[in-house]
């Protein structure tokens, strides 16, 4: 339910991806280790910016609003303002678990954070590697 004086205020209840808390933790992303990973990112909060990361990734490819002629190369982080999206593309480097976190960690505390699992390049989860203790 909208709580229009906290959001008048910015202090949201949740921030999150794909609309719930814990959407990309309940049921992480999948990818294969050396496969192209492609995400599609929109900040449709009102007021505040996100700081969308894959950590321990390098982003190869942004295409900033989703725009090819937007090609922006090996970022980190990417910022988006209100109602900014942007695609995000990297090579998954090895088996583990990623974390896509919000870098405006009182986002993430809030919700805005879920997991890659990253198989072997065989497609088989061979060993439980974590890439940041949570």
């Amino acid at each position: 339910v909208l709580d229009f004086e906290a959001a008048a205020r910015k202090e949201p209840s949740h921030v999150v991806f794909n609309g719930h808390v814990a959407a990309l933790t309940d049921r992480p992303l999948e990818a294969n280790a050396g496969e192209r990973v492609r995400i599609y990112l929109h900040n449709v909060g009102p007021n505040d910016g996100s700081s969308s990361h894959v950590i321990g990734t390098i982003f190869d490819r942004v295409f900033y609003e989703g725009n090819p002629l937007n090609d922006w190369r090996g970022m980190q982080t990417v910022s988006l303002g209100a109602s900014n999206g942007a695609v995000v593309e990297f090579i998954a480097p090895e088996e583990g678990d990623y974390v896509l976190v919000d870098h405006e960690f009182a986002d993430a505390q809030k919700g805005a954070l879920g997991h890659i699992t990253v198989r072997s390049r065989t497609g088989q989860t061979t060993r439980k590697i974590t890439t940041m203790s949570h």
